[in-house]
């Protein structure tokens, strides 16, 4: 879900501009509290429909890790690695060709494995008891591995082709943010990254360049009911800025993403608290299908509790999302997707 930590999805979200897990604001790194090492794992579950046709798949991924130190008790920095585009996907098709007078079924596989990641420095300082701001800056690496097959029915009279390539991205941006509470019940965040170049490259050649998109986001959150906290979220990302880095093919969209979501004191297990989470989500994915945008509704849920002495916290959340796009098959049928998407975070603090 875009750098957001395992508690950040839980809430859809909407909690991400305050969250010092998630790589987005950098402010929020001065609630991260002492030293602590995070890592998360996010397995998630497709099912693609196409009319009568469902295919599914199944995806782990390594999203997000992160650790920070509080230097002092007004300033904190961080590292954080996460998934900034992930490019990991196959498609296979059957295809006939005439050859020396006969129609010969072949089966064609496309392959790509890969991802780009962000990995990001930032600092935080508490300026007021009520202002946090922060800055960051950005290096985008990670890479592509291409595959290309085609196998025959007819394997006694034609053999196998295939072919592969690998694709090397490195890139820049920066990021700023700031944190503030006007109200002892209310909190406001905002955060801006602003994007350098991006290259794609296969050996020591570079095949195309862009831009790393620039995102804004702005939250609010409402504390004012005990044991609950409120929060909703708009964020923009320029995907259009990526275009020169793809196909004259390539269909960008840049619709906003919404979200709204809870964090709520739950039931004592052991002793320890529990909190409840809750959210929901609603965006345009940065890539179409066929001409046509793709739009995402997602409702998630979650909880989080402190372990081994508050030395250590387990975060859990899981995400239902539903894709649809205006686009239809060749037979008229309906395109859509729909997604479980687990996630578990671990903090560790020595």
């Amino acid at each position: 879900m875009g750098g957001l930590s395992t508690r950040a999805q839980g809430s859809g979200g909407a909690q991400a501009e305050f969250d010092p897990l998630s790589p987005i604001n950098p402010a929020s790194l001065a609630s991260w509290g002492r030293s602590a090492l995070y890592f998360q794992i996010d397995p998630e579950f497709r099912r693609i429909h196409s009319g009568d046709a469902e295919q599914r798949t199944t995806t782990s991924r390594f999203p997000l890790i992160a650790t920070a130190i509080r230097l002092r008790d007004r300033f904190t920095i961080g590292l954080a690695a996460s998934t900034f585009l992930d490019r990991t996907w196959t498609t296979t098709f059957q295809a006939t060709q005439v050859v020396g007078g006969q129609s010969i079924t072949s089966d064609v596989r496309f392959e790509s494995r890969g991802s780009i990641a962000d990995v990001r420095l930032a600092g935080a300082a508490l300026l007021t008891p009520t202002l946090r701001v922060g800055l960051g800056a950005h290096v985008l690496t990670g890479q592509n591995r291409l595959f290309v097959g085609e196998s025959f029915a007819d394997t006694l009279r034609f053999g196998t082709l295939s072919d592969s390539s690998v694709i090397d991205y490195s890139g820049k941006a920066a990021s700023a943010g700031v944190e503030w509470r006007p109200l002892a019940q209310v909190g406001l965040a905002a955060s801006y990254r602003v994007g350098g170049s991006l290259r794609a490259r296969r050996g020591d050649s570079t095949l195309t360049s862009g831009t790393v998109p620039a995102r804004m986001g702005v939250a609010v959150r409402f504390d004012g009911i005990t044991g609950a906290s409120l929060a909703a979220s708009y964020a923009r990302t320029a995907w259009g800025d990526l275009s020169d880095l793809g196909s004259a093919r390539l269909q960008v969209d840049e619709g906003p993403e919404y979200a709204v979501g809870a964090d709520v004191a739950g039931p004592r297990i052991a002793e320890r608290l529990v909190t409840l989470r809750a959210g929901a989500r609603s965006r345009t994915l940065p890539f179409g299908v066929g001409g046509f945008a793709v739009r995402e509704t997602a409702f998630t849920a979650g909880f989080g509790a402190l372990l081994a002495a508050d030395r250590a916290a387990l975060d859990f959340s899981a995400q239902r999302a539903r894709r649809t796009s205006d686009f239809r098959s060749p037979t008229g049928a309906e395109a859509s997707e729909t997604a479980w998407t687990l996630s578990v975070g671990l903090t560790v603090r020595p």
